[in-house]
């Protein structure tokens, strides 16, 4: 027993005697970096925007919507006329603060999405609205069916939007990352880890974007040592 204490004694006095020599060397260029630290911040981010609207991603696109029919008599066409209504229209994509969930593994941030919102209704300037018809021989009305195209548009813009989510994925992803990895700078927290990973749960083939900003917890250069010491603690030496 009385061995057994002398041997621990002594492996704790070469422990500390380790960490000596090495401050010793390293001076102030030696650094304790808790990554749990991390994901405090992180909860704390989320607590305080709640369930608001995150906005990630936002996409312009020259619209145009058509319509053409024709009108009959006892079965015969004897006429038709095509409607055209173009605008430009602004889409919007937002992530939803309350639903994000993280985990901090192997020196990088996951931060899983739930889903990406598509804010509706769709904005569109009203200048850019441009509509023209054209009518050929006994065709319907042509003001009757711009009308019908007036109050389509939000649906069918909104359907559209919807349509083209899976082109916003990389975007939204990279404005995710780097709005997190400032928060985390302006916290003191950006030599915790060394990479963001944005997943969106609902995405059909679901991809783990990955973003790196800094080579080690020293910064953008490489330690000199690294060693993980378990539950989130890193020992780092410039």
């Amino acid at each position: 027993m009385i061995k057994s204490i002398k041997v621990f004694v002594s492996l704790i006095i070469s422990l500390l005697s380790l960490i000596v020599v090495i401050w010793w060397f390293y001076g102030g260029r030696i650094s304790l970096v808790d990554t749990q630290e991390v994901s405090k911040s992180f909860s704390r981010f989320i607590s305080l925007e709640g369930a608001d609207e995150y906005v990630v991603a936002r996409l312009a696109g020259n619209e145009e919507f058509t319509i053409e029919k024709y009108r009959h008599v006892l079965g015969f066409p004897v006429g038709d006329t095509q409607v055209k209504l173009s605008l430009v229209a602004n889409y919007t994509y937002y992530v939803k603060i309350a639903e994000l969930r993280h985990a901090v593994e192997n020196e990088s941030v996951y931060i899983h999405v739930p889903k990406l919102y598509l804010s509706t209704p769709v904005a569109f300037e009203f200048s850019t609205v441009r509509e023209s018809w054209h009518r050929f021989l006994f065709g319907p009305d042509g003001k009757t069916l711009i009308d019908q195209l007036r109050q389509d548009v939000s649906k069918n813009l909104e359907a559209k939007g919807r349509a083209q989510t899976g082109v916003v994925y990389d975007k939204a992803a990279k404005a995710l990352a780097d709005n997190f990895n400032r928060y985390f700078n302006a916290n003191g927290l950006g030599g915790h880890y060394r990479n963001i990973v944005v997943i969106f749960d609902n995405e059909l083939s679901q991809s783990k974007r990955q973003f790196s900003y800094r080579q080690s917890s020293c910064g953008k250069e490489r330690c000199s040592l690294e060693l993980d010491l378990g539950k989130g603690l890193i020992l780092s030496i410039e």
